[in-house]
């Protein structure tokens, strides 16, 4: 039976993973100043060079971005319409890359949300960039005309300043180095600073009386 190219076809957009994009307009030199004096140490597993404290978000230099984001996270869980008590920025630190520097593959535990903001980038500084998380989807993939947002496998997004996202925080994500992403003969000096996070809400977790919920 041959059917028509007139047929309505409706497609729905069935379990979708969420990556929430922001912009904010922030005194970002003050943060700047402060990462910058901060002792750095290497972030263990990686070579990435951070700060060796993750509790930015208890200092006054950084409350107006912990009360911006706040604001954000509560929107987003409100649209997505979970019931919660309170939103809890659990940690924040921050992630100083060189252009040969990578941030390997990973996800952030114990944390339902989490985010990056960032305090300097330019046009070739390396981008985010975010793997789909559903593994059965690349057991057979036809070749590609053109990659888009329903075919492919990993999404990017550039690192711009005062540009944010936040993401859940089970979603495999990674820093590719500059010089992967531009080029080997891409400067070495160009830098790219930005500030990460993870969010807990505190409230109950799972559905009532089915001996897999709890109160955190």
């Amino acid at each position: 039976m041959e059917y028509s190219c007139l047929v309505d076809v409706t497609t729905h957009k069935c379990f979708p993973t969420l990556i929430h994009e922001f912009k904010l307009d922030l005194d970002n030199d003050k943060m700047l100043d402060y990462v910058y004096g901060m002792k750095r140490s290497v972030v263990p597993g990686t070579n990435v060079s951070g700060p060796s404290q993750d509790d930015l978000h208890k200092s006054l230099i950084f409350k107006p971005l912990v009360d911006e984001l706040t604001l954000l996270h509560d929107g987003i869980l409100q649209k997505l319409e979970y019931e919660y008590d309170k939103i809890e920025i659990t940690n924040m630190w921050a992630n100083h890359l060189q252009s040969v520097d990578t941030h390997p593959p990973h996800t952030h535990s114990n944390s339902i949300l989490s985010g990056v903001y960032y305090l300097l980038a330019g046009k070739e500084t390396a981008p985010i960039q975010f793997f789909d998380p559903r593994v059965q989807a690349s057991i057979l993939g036809p070749r590609r005309k053109n990659m888009n947002w329903y075919n492919s496998n990993m999404i990017s997004f550039n690192s711009v300043i005062g540009v944010g996202f936040i993401f859940p925080s089970w979603l495999q994500h990674w820093v590719p180095s500059t010089q992967l992403v531009f080029g080997q003969g891409h400067p070495t000096q160009h830098e790219r600073i930005s500030v990460s996070w993870n969010v807990l809400v505190r409230g109950h977790y799972g559905e009532p009386n089915t001996f897999q919920n709890a109160y955190i």
